[in-house]
């Protein structure tokens, strides 16, 4: 079955593109264009040929006397806009995208062409007001001192904007869907080549330079090219293929980027200096606007408001394709009562609602998947549908059944998410609503069945669903902690909640706590360590031991590393320290090995390959590993015949595996050791 990451996002469908407008209807709303904004003929006849539909356009304007566009206050008066779709082979990203600006080479540092590829030209400057017009002209000029200069810088900024703000995935199977900002720009060179004008976009210049990469264009020759036959005739083709349902994926890529929603920037009206005690012109009220997008935004919503609108979706999606009922998206979504989800035939358990809620959001079957993956990518085109996210939802629909500090909520949020690991992903469970001792007994029973069929790295569903349910009280009362410190730090154990959690539900002892501190925070107590019969565990001074994260980690570590030392001295303290003993010997043991392999001589191979090991002390080294193994083998059996479920008898493929050591022993040999202790 697919992984979600693996899963594209949904395409965009593919609709015939619109023929490019002819000459005479360009033209006429070129005059419309210069006569109702007084643009230069090169800035409306720049805009008229990028504009998709020119008639549409020309009727929205209205009289010239008394035009109409979008009004855009910015500081020193108000922008004047026209959206409308716009034709992205006629318009450019900008050469100087602000985002390359810290990366750029300066002539002051280092003289243009005496360095490396980065430092060829000088960076293009600043765009301005043309000479001879008034400051608030809808219209900006660069100089250049070559169309190569063009070439080059374009390129540069091409090779930063794919590489740290990349939206080519996401526009090659949706388009563009949020309007670019442009600007008719006129480029001039020193080298006395004729200027070019042509619609250069002010905002969103990452987001057309993806787009042109995907057409296969590059973008500094858009101001030089005036192909229009060709450009129909690439059209003709794509719609004869679609017609024909002959289109290939990379032509359907296409389509969808051919055209791009755009706010054309036409006019700028500014204050009057007398009222200002300043006056602004049009460069400076258009980076003004682009200021307020990028130098001063609102505030993002960080990550947590945004996993809530998100599950928000997901839930709304999962019920408009019925997939769950209104009542039921209600309940997840927090907005019942817990009175109204009993009289629902609902729990009102928060540990079993996260339970309800985790499989709804790692439910395999495809309509599920596919629910989810459409409600993410209505909101957001790059986020993968991964593990990590949906962990992050469910714990955002989970929590709103918790009242915690708001001080410790994004703590919380951060520890649960990193609760449910691969097994929950992937693991074949579903939420029973059992009571816990209900769920606890069956889990018990499927670690001893585990155990006797020699499988205890998966037991069952039960234990899955207790440790699913366990996670949340844990979590939220500070017994499981997720921040594990900086990589290098001295820090032992660095496992996720989530892998503590399946070290646990792996044995009787770990089933036995996790079905306890669901029992003890119901109950509004703090959660108590058991044995592995369920019993509470006491301190030396006779109180009740009190479960941490510390001792969690210690007491059920990963399978061959040693437990932390119990403080008592009965038999049962001694034999658990001197187990915890014989692991940690066994690390060290693992450690020196691997130690002495890679020891390495000065002709850079292994020693231990060159001069090799004492055969005196490989063959005691042997014999003491073949006598321990021998005894690792009855300790064994006797582990799984003691925790061996007299209920259950053993099934074939359990005995088989029972009578198997490993894949190079026989299918006598573990009998064959025993007979020979015996």
């Amino acid at each position: 079955m697919a992984k979600f990451n693996d899963t594209p996002v949904l395409p965009r469908p593919v609709e015939a593109l619109p023929e490019y407008a002819h000459a005479a209807a360009r033209k006429t709303l070129a005059d419309k264009l210069a006569e109702a904004f007084g643009l230069s003929r090169g800035a409306a006849t720049a805009i008229a040929n990028a504009v998709v539909d020119p008639s549409s356009v020309r009727k929205s304007i209205g009289e010239p006397s008394d035009p109409n566009a979008e009004r855009i206050a910015v500081p020193g008066g108000e922008l004047l806009g026209i959206r409308t779709p716009v034709w992205a082979r006629k318009a450019m990203p900008d050469a100087r995208n602000p985002r390359t600006l810290p990366s750029r080479r300066h002539p002051f540092a280092i003289d243009p062409g005496a360095g490396k590829e980065d430092s060829k030209f000088r960076p293009v400057p600043e765009p301005r007001t043309p000479d001879g017009v008034p400051r608030s002209t809808a219209e900006l000029v660069v100089d250049l001192e070559s169309r190569h200069h063009l070439i080059w810088a374009s390129e540069q900024a091409k090779s930063y904007v794919l590489a740290n703000n990349d939206w080519r995935e996401s526009i090659r199977t949706q388009g563009v869907m949020e309007a670019v900002w442009l600007v008719a720009t006129t480029y001039r060179h020193a080298d006395d080549s004729d200027p070019v004008t042509v619609l250069t976009s002010a905002e969103g210049s990452s987001r057309l330079t993806a787009d042109h990469d995907i057409l296969g264009i590059r973008s500094a020759d858009i101001p030089y090219e005036d192909a229009d036959a060709k450009f129909r005739a690439h059209i003709r083709r794509l719609n004869d293929a679609l017609q024909a349902g002959e289109t290939s994926p990379e032509d359907q890529a296409v389509m969808r980027c051919e055209r791009v929603p755009a706010l054309v920037i036409v006019g700028f009206v500014p204050h009057d200096a007398g009222q200002t005690g300043f006056a602004t012109g049009f460069p400076t009220a258009l980076k003004s606007l682009v200021a307020l997008r990028h130098v001063d935004p609102p505030t993002p919503w960080g990550e947590g408001p945004e996993n809530e609108s998100l599950a928000d979706e997901v839930l709304d999606e999962l019920e408009r394709r019925k997939l769950i009922t209104p009542t039921q998206a209600a309940y997840y979504a927090g907005s019942v009562t817990k009175e109204e989800a009993r009289a629902a035939h609902l729990s009102d358990d928060p540990a079993r609602r996260a339970a309800d809620i985790v499989r709804l959001l790692t439910n395999p079957e495809p309509h599920f998947r596919e629910a989810i993956r459409i409600a993410v990518t209505s909101q957001s085109t790059r986020k993968n549908v991964n593990q990590g996210l949906l962990n992050s939802l469910a714990t955002a629909l989970i929590l709103r059944a918790v009242v915690e500090d708001p001080a410790r909520h994004d703590q919380v949020r951060r520890y649960l998410r990193k609760g449910f690991g691969k097994a929950v992903h992937a693991g074949d469970w579903a939420p029973t609503g059992r009571d816990t001792d209900a769920l606890a007994a069956a889990a018990l029973d499927e670690v001893r069945a585990a155990m006797t069929a020699g499988r205890a790295d998966e037991p069952g569903p039960s234990t899955l669903e207790l440790a699913v349910r366990s996670a949340l009280p844990l979590v939220i009362d500070g017994r499981l902690s997720g921040d594990r410190g900086t990589a290098n730090n001295l820090q032992p154990d660095r496992r996720t909640p989530a892998e503590v959690l399946e070290a646990m539900r792996q044995t009787t002892q770990g089933v036995q706590q996790l079905a306890q501190a669901l029992r003890d925070h119901a109950a509004g107590r703090p959660i108590r360590v058991v044995d592995e019969l369920g019993a509470v565990a006491l301190n030396q001074d006779g109180s009740e031991r009190i479960v941490t994260d510390t001792y969690l980690r210690g007491e059920f570590p990963p399978p061959g590393k040693s437990k932390s030392q119990r403080p008592g001295d009965t038999p049962a303290d001694r034999f658990h320290n001197s187990t915890a003993v014989l692991a940690a010997a066994m690390d060290a043991v693992a450690a020196a090995f691997e130690a002495l392999g890679n020891v390495v001589g000065d002709d850079g191979r292994p020693m231990v390959d060159v001069k090799g090991v004492d055969t005196r002390d490989c063959k005691a080294w042997r014999d003491l590993l073949d006598r321990m193994d021998e005894e690792f083998v009855v300790w064994s059996r006797t582990f799984r015949r003691v925790h061996e479920v007299d209920s259950t008898p053993p099934t074939p493929a359990a005995a088989e595996l029972d009578d198997v050591d490993d894949e190079n022993d026989s299918p006598d040999a573990e009998q064959d050791i025993l007979d020979e202790v015996e």
